[in-house]
């Protein structure tokens, strides 16, 4: 009987990756993970097991030393970024839609909140504060109360606009205008897409990552609008 696997070699990503980057080699790979840019487990005797989020990270590392000419101690800081839930600009066209729209969320990681100091650099006052103003969910873990994957990324954005003096009570309008959205999104989409099947659910994704795409520059030109007409004389 044939053994599956859930990994691959280092060989065997090397030629998984052929087609798209030609000059990959194990060597070059093996560099990547001496700089701490990919990290795969190893098995019990030592080889290196790639798991399908290790080459995706892989990729995403090659794209951007290919596309963008970053110097590794840049793409670290990305990654460093994408870890935390808020994608670059330059990986926006490869991962935004795919992760930000990936239904549904039972397979997200997710993050104790008596450990966010030390794994996120978010205060826990902070995640629960979120949390009390209805921000982010905490949901019931192994270890207690926990943060989802999807809802970091909120916590990291919401913790950054606190150098302006936003604090989490005047966020909730973003939250309503989200449940508002989805809402709209709903009555448009729910007709075609009642019933759910493998193909269906694809197209979904894909339909919602469009949306989500064509309604943000709306939003965002929109937005230059109002701004124009309140500072006129800086926009």
């Amino acid at each position: 009987m044939a053994v599956t696997r859930e990994y691959m070699t280092i060989g065997e990503v090397v030629e998984h990756l052929h087609d798209k980057y030609s000059d990959l080699s194990i060597s070059k790979v093996r560099f990547l993970e001496e700089e701490g840019l990919v990290s795969p487990d190893r098995t019990a005797g030592g080889y290196r097991k790639f798991s399908a989020a290790d080459v995706k990270r892989l990729e995403l590392v090659l794209k951007l030393q290919r596309e963008h000419f970053m110097p590794l101690a840049i793409i670290r800081e990305k990654l460093a970024d994408y870890d935390k839930g808020r994608i670059p600009a330059e990986l926006e066209p490869v991962v935004a839609h795919a992760e930000a729209m990936a239904l549904p969320l039972e397979d997200a990681q997710t993050v104790p909140v008596g450990k966010a100091p030390d794994m996120l650099g978010l205060p826990e006052v902070f995640i629960r504060e979120l949390a009390e103003f209805g921000l982010i969910q905490l949901i019931d873990g192994d270890h207690g109360k926990e943060i989802s994957a999807v809802d970091v990324g909120i916590a990291h954005s919401c913790w950054d606009l606190r150098r302006f003096g936003v604090e989490p009570r005047h966020l909730r309008i973003y939250e309503t205008f989200a449940e508002r959205e989805v809402g709209f999104f709903s009555q448009i989409l729910m007709p075609t897409f009642r019933h759910r099947t493998p193909e269906t659910r694809q197209k979904l994704v894909d339909t919602l990552g469009e949306l989500t795409r064509l309604t943000g520059e709306l939003k965002k030109h929109m937005l230059h609008r109002a701004i124009s007409r309140v500072f006129e004389d800086v926009v």
